[in-house]
């Protein structure tokens, strides 16, 4: 007996419509700004795609996690932050990075990614409220500038060691939401919207910047507004953590998948994550020698706040953009592994242009470089995490705890080696001002850096010719 087979009817255009209706208002937001396959049967998923555009802001304006940007070491600067002081910023930075993982093997996060996520991430956001409310502090009482600089540091290590457990559930929990088709979309969407923002935040920033002196890069009017600034930002980050709270749930498949092997045995034979790792090692210890001191560097040869808020707006932050839709379209050709070499070769060229700078083509090779450096930042954006989604074992939280772990010690001995060498040169640069500039050996040693992790990138491209 042959049976009719059951088909079940279309649905009609008003039964979609109600569909599109019962979406959250954030989904219906972004789906026609090119996230409709990245929403679609994800009630909440535009929440996680917006949510990075405030901690971005947040990173960019205040040095957060990431110590990108001016604005942290001239905030340093005025709280009376010698050359030699600076070098503590990738120390406590990096060894919070590092220690991260410290927290994860005392106090192992309770329930899934997503909770622990939400959890670690709101309250290391909040904690960097104490490079603020510290030094106000501090002078109430009459402490010194060592006591100053100290909290600070403090609350930045304190940030980076909560917040990288967050970061590692993060990348867990969306691994495990996006589809790996999705991912080269879903990684370029957060970053345009977010890089956008940066972009519109950095021109209000320099509209209102403080009126700069003649001749003077460091203003001391300039401390009261950057901590105005910097608090205003942070309250925001914070209240956007809500974002991750309302954003899709960890699949039921993700919550009750198989046990890992204990992580010596998971890690065998995985060459090509131990290359990973090698190369993450290296690009944040190129990071630990030019963030901190790349503006102060800028600052010897004539640059203020005012100006390189200006130049990041116009020429960084485009690039950046550029950036971020190049790899978006060009990771499912080219995959992780080539991508991240292109980035290598753009962020080695953008930090060797900085070492030129001088006094007499201050005002067009500042926006060459910063352009440059934008366009690797960008690559960069998409690059590490679609090679970690690539990379890591489904569901195994392990993996990028690890690479994080490992980055953040490279981090924190090169911030120790830069402590130990930089008085030094220091005390020499003082009694023969002819001898080279600390600053600029520091941010010199980045490019070196920068070279050794387009080595490692590109050697099994070459191995295969």
């Amino acid at each position: 007996m042959n049976a009719t087979p059951q088909t079940s009817p279309s649905p009609s255009p008003s039964s979609a419509l109600e569909t599109t209706k019962k979406a959250p208002f954030i989904d219906r937001l972004v789906a026609p700004l090119g996230a409709r396959k990245l929403v679609a049967g994800r009630p909440g998923m535009g929440w996680l795609l917006v949510e990075v555009a405030p901690a971005q802001l947040w990173c960019s304006l205040t040095g957060a996690f990431a110590l990108d940007g001016y604005n942290l070491v001239l905030y340093l600067t005025l709280l009376g932050a010698a050359v030699s002081d600076l070098a503590w910023l990738p120390m406590v930075n990096y060894a919070g990075i590092a220690l991260h993982i410290a927290i994860v093997a005392l106090w192992p996060p309770r329930g899934d990614a997503k909770r622990t996520c939400i959890a670690y991430t709101f309250v290391a956001r909040f904690l960097w409220l104490g490079t603020i409310g510290w030094p106000l502090l501090a002078w109430w009482l009459g402490l010194g500038t060592s006591a100053v600089l100290a909290g600070v540091f403090i609350s930045i290590f304190l940030t980076a060691m909560i917040g990288n457990v967050g970061i590692a559930a993060f990348t867990t929990w969306t691994a495990a939401v996006v589809p790996s088709e999705q991912r080269g979309r879903f990684l370029m969407w957060r970053s345009l919207g977010a890089f956008g923002l940066v972009n519109v935040a950095l021109q209000l920033v320099t509209w209102a910047w403080p009126t700069s002196l003649p001749g003077v890069t460091v203003n001391p009017a300039e401390l009261p507004w950057l901590m105005g600034l910097m608090a205003g930002v942070t309250g925001l980050v914070i209240l956007s953590t809500f974002g991750l709270l309302w954003s899709p749930a960890m699949p039921a498949r993700a919550l009750n998948a198989v046990a890992h092997p204990p992580l010596r045995i998971a890690l065998t034979g995985q060459r090509e994550f131990a290359r990973l790792e090698a190369m993450g090692a290296l690009n944040t210890a190129a990071f630990a020698c030019v963030l901190p001191f790349l503006p102060r560097l800028l600052q010897h040869v004539g640059l203020d706040g005012k100006h390189y808020a200006l130049w990041q707006g116009n020429a960084q932050l485009p690039l950046m953009l550029a950036g971020v839709v190049i790899a978006g379209i060009a990771l499912r050709r080219l995959g992780g592994t080539r991508l991240i070499v292109w980035m290598a070769v753009v962020s080695l060229a953008g930090d060797a242009l900085m070492l030129l700078v001088a006094p007499s083509n201050l005002v067009w090779l500042v926006p060459v470089a910063l352009g440059v450096v934008g366009l690797g930042r960008g690559l960069a954006s998409i690059a590490w995490m679609a090679r970690l989604f690539e990379l890591v074992p489904a569901h195994d939280t392990r993996f990028p705890m690890l690479y994080i772990a490992v980055s953040g010690l490279a981090g924190m001995v090169t911030g120790a080696l830069l402590m130990a060498v930089l008085p030094w040169l220091e005390a020499r640069h003082a009694i023969d001002a002819m001898t080279t500039d600390p600053v600029w050996v520091a941010v010199a040693a980045g490019v070196i850096l920068r070279f050794g992790v387009l080595l490692v990138a590109a050697w099994p491209l070459v191995r295969r010719q």
